[in-house]
């Protein structure tokens, strides 16, 4: 069986097929080129040979590609068949694709990460697992970002949100642009940590259309405001909250995990460690004559310089009684850096004091209240007559 095999295979390749052609083409040496030039599935084949035989060879060998290709599309289902054909209707608008583009771009996109959890589980399995390990304040943060955004997306895989659907989402979600600025960020941050899941490959939030109008000046305390902010502080507890956060520049984050032992008035320090600041990097603060002033009669030994439980409405009571209007985001630290920046004159010392860089510090503090301001500012001491709660403009100190 195998010689008569072997006997068809040969006699079948001393033949020519039918299809594709061979050439023959004389050449200037006086030797014989054998050629095959022909178009198979949209693809031109142009090869040349030495010698008949291995054009033949060659030339029976596209001729039962062919047919075995044909073969197999024939043994497709009906129904297969069918659904191939409309897919290569959808795809007529895009002359340049190709339906095996398409099976490889959905493999990529979501067949790949099939196992992956919907935007809203995601959410929630990471929030778990940042608990503990990030502060709670930037985990409620990160929630109520993360939350507002699986609000409208949360039964989708991650990979199945595109970079256009996330910029109409943040033109409706947010007008302000701080508050664009905001959720943007929020939502880089999640698909950058879906990535490393390998729930995505790619972050379509990064891609999306960022907000080119121009961010709002930062919003500082008025030195009248900041007057009537120390006069009622103490009432509420928050006197050594506001002094630290306004006088030295220390975010809210950090204070809220503050305690009394990281304070030493003797060297006029602040530590600030590690795991509590945006950095995760130490910096120690340096306490200038307004702020050890203030803080004096109320430093303690130990415990924590402010009760973070019940913050909020403690902040909502001492707004109402010194009469503002409402209570800027960041105004206490904006305050220490547009004061300190027009005081000094010194971005590297103010950029350190707050744990930013210098070019973040000139770019925001930079010119944004008077020299005359700045000293009244540096001048509030309180008075002598504590109980009388007044606090009286004095000569600049030594800030």
């Amino acid at each position: 069986m195998k010689v008569q095999t072997e006997s068809r295979t040969n006699q079948k390749s001393r033949r020519k097929p039918s299809w594709p052609k061979i050439l023959s083409r004389p050449l200037p040496s006086g030797n014989t080129q054998w050629r095959i030039d022909v178009v198979v599935d949209g693809a031109r084949v142009y090869e040349s040979f030495k010698t008949e035989d291995d054009a033949i060879r060659r030339a029976w060998q596209i001729a039962d590609d062919r047919q075995n290709a044909g073969k197999a599309g024939f043994e497709l289902p009906m129904s297969k068949r069918v659904e191939a054909a409309e897919c290569y209707k959808l795809l007529a608008s895009y002359p340049d694709a190709s339906l095996r583009e398409a099976v490889e771009y959905y493999i990529s996109r979501k067949a790949q990460y099939a196992a992956a959890p919907a935007v809203a589980d995601g959410v929630e399995q990471i929030v778990s697992e940042l608990t503990g390990k990030r502060g709670q304040r930037t985990v409620d943060n990160l929630r109520w970002y993360w939350r507002k955004f699986a609000a409208d997306f949360g039964s989708r895989g991650f990979t199945e949100i595109e970079a256009d659907q996330i910029t109409a989402w943040l033109d409706r979600t947010a007008s302000h642009p701080t508050t664009r600025h905001n959720y943007r960020r929020a939502v880089v941050h999640l698909f950058n940590i879906a990535i490393t899941k390998k729930w995505c490959v790619e972050n379509p939030a990064a891609k999306s259309r960022k907000d080119d109008s121009l961010p709002p000046e930062p919003e500082v305390f008025t030195v009248a405001e900041l007057t009537s902010v120390l006069t009622h502080a103490d009432d509420y507890g928050l006197l050594p909250y506001i002094v630290l956060g306004t006088f030295c520049g220390i975010r809210v984050s950090e204070l809220t995990r503050l305690e009394w032992s990281k304070i030493n008035l003797v060297e006029r320090t602040v530590t600030i460690e590690a795991r509590t600041t945006k950095t995760k990097t130490r910096r120690v603060v340096t306490l200038n004559d307004t702020a050890v002033t203030w803080l004096t009669p109320h430093v303690q030994k130990s415990g924590d310089v402010v009760q973070a439980l019940g913050l909020r409405e403690q902040l909502h009571k001492l707004r109402t009684a010194a009469g503002l209007k409402h209570w800027p985001i960041n105004v206490m630290r904006h305050s220490f850096g547009s004061y300190a920046l027009s005081a000094w004159q010194d971005v590297a010392r103010v950029s350190y004091q707050m744990g930013n860089s210098p070019q973040i510090c000139k770019r925001h503090y930079e010119q944004i209240v008077t020299k005359s301001a700045a000293a009244a500012f540096w001048a509030l001491h309180p008075a002598a007559d504590v109980d009388g709660k007044i606090v009286p403009m004095k000569t600049a100190a030594n800030v």
